[in-house]
């Protein structure tokens, strides 16, 4: 069960409510929070095609609102969109992170869901072929991951994800043929005598005939833009799009008599009805009487609600992953999600602030929150469950800040892309130097890596 929190619009002041997603379109009739949408679901079979003329690319926003209704773009897509990529829905090519929209209106004549199950089982053809092209080893076999992956709708592994590349590194280690080197980064790759040179950080060179880059394109361009291949075939393309920062707060409770949190995977928040703020801390405002279980009694002593965040993209209720999760003698841990389109938080305790920066390069910060801003985390936190009585103190907390970690693909840039890729064919870098992840278009789940990093270790592409 998923959640999205629909904001108190009458009084902003009390807090909204945690609604649950239906999990299929036919389950509306039987939703309290989301049975207006069938009318515009049942509407979308019989509008008229509206695409534009020429038509290229634009936002998931545009074509939610053009074939259905802007509050359904907003109160549910948005809040979707802030689950995966943690950016403004209007800001977001639809063709870049959800291509199967377009490929529905096109297979459906204009209509979405008129041609949603034929694109579907189109993109589904295609994934099988590809999978007996390619297999286990390109010979037309499956695996034993594919046979259990079949039918699963989500996965994970005993120790996390960090498993995979934990098992990768392991894997390739015990490898005669491969060397794994970390600790140092790449400062530059020249291409000489059509392979490739590259210094490291500590001004050693490696010589390879292939080159993959998975890094952000921003970095990527940092590091290649003064070769001279580049001077001889410059890739403008890798500033094309702006990467969004991400905050990932990890919360673990102690074991608790009563559930801190209701039963499913957590909850999404949606574009606020009057766009997002300018900052990441509500300014203070009326309290209620109504709000005493959430914030205690002592704080409302002063006729204001004490500061609150409003940054929040949603929280994952990470225990229940685990369906043998007993709060009662386990602990609950948590994950909030902070920033991305909303402004980031500036912790009392962090020296300058984490926006301040113009940098496009991605890093990784971590920190312990000082006890008034730990305080405050936790009162934004039952807000939004609406919490019979303040949550308990956390028996561990960090905060993470992954800046430029997440691109924003705007309108446009499929196209952009495509195009930086076959130049980068073409010309000086040639088909050995691949740009595949971090920003090129192919997706940013695990699942997305994974797959296209298959493919090009299976030499699909042609050298």
């Amino acid at each position: 069960m998923r959640y999205i929190y629909l904001e108190n619009e009458q009084d902003p002041g009390m807090p909204g409510e945690l609604a649950l997603v239906p999990p299929t379109p036919l389950h509306l009739p039987f939703s309290p929070h989301f049975r207006w949408m069938i009318r515009p679901f049942l509407e979308e079979f019989w509008k008229k095609p509206n695409m534009p003329k020429d038509y290229d690319d634009e936002s998931i926003d545009s074509i939610i609102s053009r074939r259905f209704s802007p509050e359904i773009a907003r109160q549910m897509v948005s809040a979707v969109i802030h689950g995966i990529y943690a950016a403004d829905s209007r800001e977001l090519s639809v063709k870049s992170a959800l291509p199967i929209l377009t490929h529905a209106e096109r297979e459906g004549q204009g209509r979405i869901l008129a041609g949603i199950w034929p694109a579907l089982m189109k993109r589904k053809q295609m994934q099988m072929a590809k999978r007996e092209q390619e297999g286990d080893s390109g010979s037309g076999k499956t695996t034993q991951l594919d046979n259990i992956l079949a039918n699963a709708a989500t996965f994970s592994f005993v120790g996390g994800l960090e498993m995979v590349p934990r098992t990768l590194e392991a894997r390739l280690s015990e490898m005669g043929n491969v060397e794994v080197l970390t600790g140092n980064g790449v400062a530059s790759v020249e291409k000489e005598n059509g392979d490739f040179k590259i210094k490291l950080e500590d001004d050693s060179i490696l010589n390879a005939s292939h080159v993959v880059s998975t890094l952000p394109l921003p970095s990527l361009y940092n590091i290649i833009s003064s070769s001279s291949a580049y001077k001889t075939t410059p890739l403008p393309q890798l500033l094309t799009n702006p990467h969004t920062s991400v905050q990932v707060l990890n919360l673990v409770f102690p074991p608790s008599p009563t559930a801190l949190h209701p039963p499913g995977f957590g909850f999404l928040v949606p574009r606020p009805q009057n766009d997002y703020p300018s900052t990441a801390v509500a300014p203070p405002r009326p309290t209620h009487r109504e709000m005493a279980p959430i914030l205690g009694e002592s704080v409302l002593s002063t006729g204001q609600t004490p500061p609150l965040l409003q940054n929040v993209l949603g929280t994952a209720f990470d225990s229940a992953i685990d369906p043998t999760h007993d709060h009662r003698t386990q602990p609950t841990i948590m994950t909030m999600m902070l920033g991305g389109p909303f402004p980031l938080f500036q912790p009392s305790s962090s020296p300058s602030s984490p926006s301040s920066s113009a940098s496009t390069e991605s890093s990784t910060s971590s920190q312990q929150l000082s006890p008034s801003d730990l305080e405050m985390v936790l009162r934004t936190l039952g807000f939004y469950l609406g919490s019979g009585e303040p949550l308990p103190q956390p028996t561990f907390h960090v905060l993470h800040t992954h800046r430029n970690c997440i691109p924003t693909y705007k309108p446009g840039s499929s196209r952009i892309l495509y195009e930086m890729k076959r130049t980068v064919r073409e010309g000086a870098w040639g088909p050995r130097f691949k740009i595949i992840g971090g920003g090129a278009g192919h997706g940013v789940g695990l699942a997305d890596n994974i797959t296209l990093a298959r493919s090009v270790a299976l030499r699909r592409d042609e050298d």
